[in-house]
């Protein structure tokens, strides 16, 4: 019983990323912004995150100040949304966040 839960857990859970393509970039992370986690790369461009999963969380309190000025690398997915408006957007989430040793 507790295998094919397991079983239908991971079914379950590789169809809601099915389609969903993830990406990695490096950055600083520069805190938790007007709403969104925002991160700059070598160059100073930043980008900005509009949500992260519960597991990075768990794991790194971003909302707080201490990992402010912390390199990550950082695993996203990008995904389109209609605002209020009807409008295209595009709404990021970190998947996963790793800290260099």
């Amino acid at each position: 019983m507790k295998s094919l839960l397991i079983v239908l857990f991971v079914a379950v859970s590789s169809l809601t990323t099915f389609g969903q393509e993830t990406s990695t970039m490096n950055g600083t992370y520069e805190g938790y912004i007007d709403g969104a986690y925002v991160f700059s790369d070598d160059e100073g461009y930043k980008t900005e995150f509009n949500n992260v999963t519960s597991e990075v969380i768990a794991e790194y309190d971003l909302n707080g100040q201490k990992f402010v000025g912390r390199q990550f690398s950082i695993t996203f997915t990008v995904d389109s949304e209609l605002d209020e408006d009807d409008e295209e957007i595009q709404v990021s989430t970190i998947t996963g966040l790793l800290m260099p040793i």
